[in-house]
């Protein structure tokens, strides 16, 4: 068993943060790629049209996994390696209505199904074409209006959307329209795992966001984990908008915002009006980048309440974890503790981290 990357107290009560050299350690960030490689990653690009190819880089800066998303005549959409079975060359440079695919390199034709189709100059050659001349193809799969790929799954898809069911199911997802003129991209200098930290605690609210807290009945701010994400459930003070949730809803009444985590690094964050997602992008030791989407259901409530104005509570957070990248990186900064009653979630986090890495939880 590899040895851990730092020591914790399967118990929030007694445990200690992870120390400083994990948000900073260029060896520390490296290990870190391969629970990337093994989780359910939201699919950033407009899945394409019938015929059609859209080349895309799953999360560059950490993974760089060239893949590329098709769909056939048949309106079958598939997610493929971008990597030529021949010699390695990029298959496809850019978005292009396609019935086929051929490298630019030597000539090796795919159909949209990644099976080989054609390889110049190879004839004679023994045991040739094998399944694996074909192009690898990825899991493709869908929750509501979101897709989901992954490199080599640590578990089935439909493990990782029964949380999102129970509590995001229900809603008018239906009726969820794209809204792409809101797309950010926000880069952000600090560790990828401390913005999903200050995500997954509500103790920062009153102290960073002060808008948010007229927003909010702090004081009814609930938390439940999932065996891969946090829960967090904002209340809305009386008169606010709520969302409108089925009878004997977990999450309770007078609900002004479900805030989903989903580890490692994507947060689902649905309002009366509909949904906006965060998705953190580690591009180096201290810095990440945060891709922003939204999803819209009743863009008369998108001014109203705790997702009323999103802009200015991102602008709030990033410049709270940047200003954490710059003093964990002290010299006198050891570990850190969790307040029980606010950071079980990230307390939860640590534990995940540590499984996804291979290690067992040491005590401290």
């Amino acid at each position: 068993m590899p040895e851990p990357p730092f020591s914790h107290d399967p118990d929030v009560h007694r445990a200690e943060t992870p120390p400083g050299s994990f948000y900073s350690d260029p060896a520390a960030y490296a290990a870190q790629a391969a629970l990337f490689a093994r989780s359910w990653q939201l699919v950033t690009p407009p899945l394409p049209q019938r015929e059609h190819a859209t080349p895309w880089t799953l999360l560059p800066a950490c993974l760089d996994e060239p893949l590329l998303l098709t769909r056939d005549a048949g309106g079958v959409a598939r997610c493929l390696s971008n990597v030529c079975t021949h010699r390695g060359a990029q298959v496809l440079h850019e978005a292009c209505a396609a019935k086929a695919l051929r490298c630019g390199y030597h000539g090796r034709r795919f159909g949209l199904d990644g099976c080989l189709k054609g390889a110049p100059g190879f004839e004679g050659a023994l045991d040739f074409p094998r399944p694996s001349d074909d192009l690898p193809a990825l899991p493709l799969e869908a929750w509501g209006p979101l897709s989901f790929t992954s490199v080599d799954p640590a578990q089935p898809f439909a493990t990782f959307r029964e949380p999102l069911d129970h509590w995001l199911g229900g809603l008018p997802w239906e009726r969820a329209q794209r809204a792409p003129e809101a797309d950010r991209d926000y880069p952000v200098a600090a560790h990828w795992a401390l913005y999903v930290e200050n995500y997954l605690e509500g103790l920062h609210i009153p102290y960073v966001h002060q808008g948010l807290v007229q927003a909010l009945d702090f004081g009814s701010y609930r938390y439940a984990s999932t065996p891969s994400g946090t829960i967090q459930i904002g209340v809305a003070p009386e008169g606010d908008p709520t969302l409108a949730l089925p009878a004997g809803h977990p999450a309770g009444e007078r609900v002004a915002a479900i805030y989903v985590w989903c580890f490692p690094n994507l947060m689902l964050n649905v309002y009366p009006w509909g949904l906006s997602l965060n998705l953190v992008e580690p591009s180096g030791p201290s810095s990440s980048r945060i891709r922003y989407q939204r999803w819209v259901w009743a863009p008369e409530l998108q001014d109203q309440g705790a997702g009323g104005d999103l802009e200015r509570v991102e602008y709030e957070d990033q410049a709270v974890v940047e200003a954490v990248q710059r003093g964990i990186g002290s010299r006198l900064y050891r570990r850190g503790r969790y307040a029980p009653a606010h950071e079980a979630g990230t307390h939860h986090f640590h534990r995940l981290v540590l499984a996804a890495l291979g290690a067992n939880d040491k005590q401290a």
